[in-house]
């Protein structure tokens, strides 16, 4: 594949990715993130399994918190952008280490389990930095179970997560597989690692 092949589809993908990640469409925590972030751990080479995912976070999150929480009185980049980021990353290492060679079914548990990770790991972040949440072992599990009073209940978000992180990371390696099977010379050219 040529290299100005990508540019089209990648710009498709930043239109498709931003509107999947809109609030309201899908179900709280409900995202393709974790599915992209994970399988771009699995499926692109060097600095493209780190840049691609990370720049349509980055431009999806502009473009959201610009228009829809700025308006709001909260900020378009915050402290927290960070530790997001931060597991964005253990995602795509995640994918990088399982790699691509394995069944469809590891590869969809791999996307499914890093989907959990995230969700461990954000609200472990939410809990340090939330006065609301005591800083006990009582607390933590709060964050992940019962959530904040007037919020839906954390394990809900869980759910959604794992669910997300299975269907999506299915969706993406049965497209891979496909997409290989129609055109196996330019993905022998194009590999993946």
């Amino acid at each position: 594949m040529k290299e100005s092949n990508h540019i089209p589809w990648l710009l498709g993908l930043m239109v498709l990715f931003t509107a999947m990640r809109w609030p309201g469409l899908l179900p709280s925590n409900f995202s393709p993130v974790y599915a992209i972030c994970f399988c771009a751990g699995l499926y692109l080479n060097g600095w493209r399994a780190w840049a691609v995912p990370l720049g349509l976070l980055f431009v999806s999150d502009v473009v959201m918190n610009y228009f829809v929480y700025r308006p709001m009185g909260y900020s378009v980049f915050s402290a927290g952008m960070i530790g997001s980021y931060a597991l964005y990353l253990l995602l795509i290492a995640m994918g990088w280490r399982l790699g691509e060679k394995q069944s469809a079914a590891m590869l969809i548990g791999g996307g499914m389990l890093g989907a959990c990770a995230f969700f461990f790991g954000s609200n472990t972040l939410v809990w340090l930095g939330d006065p609301m949440y005591a800083k006990t072992v009582a607390g933590w599990v709060q964050s992940f179970t019962l959530g904040k009073a007037g919020f839906p209940p954390s394990i809900l978000f869980l759910k959604n997560s794992a669910i997300s992180g299975a269907i999506f990371t299915a969706v993406i390696v049965v497209a891979v597989n496909w997409a290989r099977s129609q055109r196996p010379a330019e993905w022998a050219e194009f590999r993946l690692r």
